[in-house]
């Protein structure tokens, strides 16, 4: 089965279907994350109303908890949350790499260390200690079962010195053949077919992330994964990492953006340069601390603030939180109950917030989707960012 299928083109910006085991996915589109099997406080079926079409998991959290035998015995991780649509799961080395807050940076050199087998690190849940290497990241995302999965890498934030960019960019890739290898054996004896992703990193150095990214295209995985710190950080940081390989990427492979964030800025950043997918934390993380995104047509921005700003609304405001919204939060409360959930820390806010804020992406991917197949990406592009 061909994974990606390209239906139109304007520009870089690009529709399209990826075909998977467990459905298809139109394009481009938003893919929630449920870190722990879980989108946190909201329920599989709600994830569907709100018109999401896929779900990630996250490697690394999964393999401490529930553990990888626990996922076995339920065939995966989707079966393990009733999800019954397509699936990604990342391979957990961004998290052994950033998962410390900053407070603990100074203690992160004994907690990680990273060699060419692997990275090994301790459990941010108990302190005990394990070694995540490329062929155990490739047999944990095989029992997590999802559609797609990605390549173990080391990613770098860009504050590292280009010496340690250059020797994690070269690991990352002695990894990712290796990732590649054991993907490939395993594949063998599965019934669902598994696609690897493979992840371009270099950050906003063009000749690191072209010759990134033709590494992975030597190797063919079936999609191409941008990784790095890069990636969401900034819309116009986005923009430049992204320009550095826009040219070279290929019509007939899907590309994920790993961890893009920005808003809707960094999304049509991203689209404008032939991305088809992404993962994004802060849509959920936002909403449960009141920052809530709004439609050109309330008036233009880009949230509002329910939790730190309790005078903003009148408890007595019996409008919605937006007028053209469909979402089930909506059509069913007003901003003046909503203010008084955050008001009183009652978790009901944090819940429905994020109802809204994944109905409003959906439903920006699918106005992307819809003017990429009419030629009307630029002008929805010039109008949605100027209100």
């Amino acid at each position: 089965m061909n994974l990606f299928t390209l239906k139109h083109q304007e520009g870089f910006a690009r529709a399209g279907i990826i075909h998977t085991p467990h459905g298809e996915i139109q394009t481009p589109a938003f893919i929630p994350v449920g870190t722990q099997a879980t989108v946190k406080t909201v329920t599989p079926q709600e994830l569907l109303d709100t018109g999401s079409q896929a779900v990630l998991a996250n490697t690394y959290h999964l393999y401490l908890s529930p553990g990888v035998e626990t996922i076995r015995e339920y065939h995966g991780f989707a079966p393990f949350m009733k999800w019954d649509g397509p699936t990604f799961t990342d391979s957990g080395g961004y998290q052994v790499a950033f998962l410390w807050t900053p407070k603990e940076a100074k203690e992160r050199s004994s907690q990680v260390t990273i060699t060419e087998e692997g990275a090994v690190f301790r459990s941010h849940i108990d302190g005990s200690k394990h070694l995540l290497t490329p062929e155990k990241s490739m047999e944990i995302q095989d029992v997590l079962s999802a559609d797609i999965i990605m390549a173990f890498d080391q990613p770098l934030s860009q504050l590292s010195t280009r010496e340690k960019q250059k020797d994690a960019f070269e690991r990352t890739m002695r990894w990712e053949t290796r990732s590649h290898a054991r993907w490939t054996e395993l594949q063998k004896t599965r019934e669902h077919k598994q696609a690897l992703y493979g992840v371009v990193q270099g950050e906003t150095d063009p000749i690191l992330r072209r010759a990134s990214l033709d590494f992975v295209l030597r190797l063919d995985f079936p999609g191409i994964a941008i990784g790095g710190s890069t990636i969401g950080s900034d819309p116009q940081i986005t923009a430049d990492a992204l320009d550095t390989i826009v040219e070279s990427l290929p019509s007939g492979k899907p590309v994920h953006a790993l961890g893009l964030g920005g808003g809707p800025e960094g999304i049509f950043e991203a689209v404008k340069r032939g991305v088809d997918t992404f993962d994004n934390t802060s849509v959920t993380r936002m909403a449960r601390t009141g920052l809530l995104f709004l439609f050109p047509e309330d008036g233009g921005g880009i949230h509002n603030k329910f939790r730190s700003d309790v005078h903003k609304f009148s408890p007595t405001d019996m409008a919605p939180i937006s007028s053209v919204c469909t979402c089930m939060t909506c059509k069913t409360f007003s901003r003046g109950y909503i203010r008084h959930l955050f008001v009183n820390n009652e978790l009901l806010g944090g819940r429905l917030a994020s109802i809204h804020n994944i109905h409003y992406m959906n439903t920006l991917m699918e106005a992307i989707r819809t003017a990429i197949l009419q030629e009307k990406f630029t002008h929805l592009y010039d109008n949605w960012l100027k209100k």
